[in-house]
């Protein structure tokens, strides 16, 4: 992992706030030169700091108005058992995050899909027709107080 001294810090919280920032602005913002400043964020980039560049996109706007969070048990652990699961999450468009964690619970997922027709279309693929979860609880959002894709360096 490389180490991030206070300049690569300022640079991730402008690229954070706009990544869309020209650079010789972001230059200026962070006291290098233009040649200076886009060598670092290469860096970052080569380095993995910066996995990619996106747009943040409103759900809402897209059509998938309907948020969950779904938390799971597995009833075996371990990737070879997951396998199946591992490539759907990846494929559908309605899953934005995926999470293995511990505690009470094996799983964690956030989907965003257009209603409940999809909803019950995705339960059916990922959680009904796999032998290896136990159970799944939904909790369908009905409000969002904060989601925000930034991380504080």
């Amino acid at each position: 992992m490389a180490e991030l001294d206070q300049i690569d810090l300022k640079i991730l919280r402008q690229l954070q706030e706009n990544a869309d920032i020209p650079n010789t602005e972001l230059a200026e913002k962070i006291g290098l030169s233009p040649s200076a400043a886009l060598r670092r964020v290469a860096k970052l980039r080569e380095n993995g700091v910066i996995r990619k560049t996106v747009a943040v996109v409103d759900p809402a706007h897209i059509g998938r108005p309907l948020t969950a969070v779904i938390n799971l048990e597995f009833h075996r652990h371990g990737n070879h058992y997951r396998k199946d699961f591992i490539t759907k999450v990846k494929s559908l468009a309605a899953v934005q995050q995926c999470y293995l964690v511990t505690g009470e619970v094996t799983g964690v997922l956030v989907l965003h899909m257009r209603d409940m027709a999809e909803y019950t279309a995705l339960c059916e693929t990922l959680f009904d027709s796999d032998d290896n979860i136990v159970w799944y609880r939904t909790y369908i959002v009905t409000e969002t107080l904060k989601d925000d894709v930034t991380i504080a360096p």
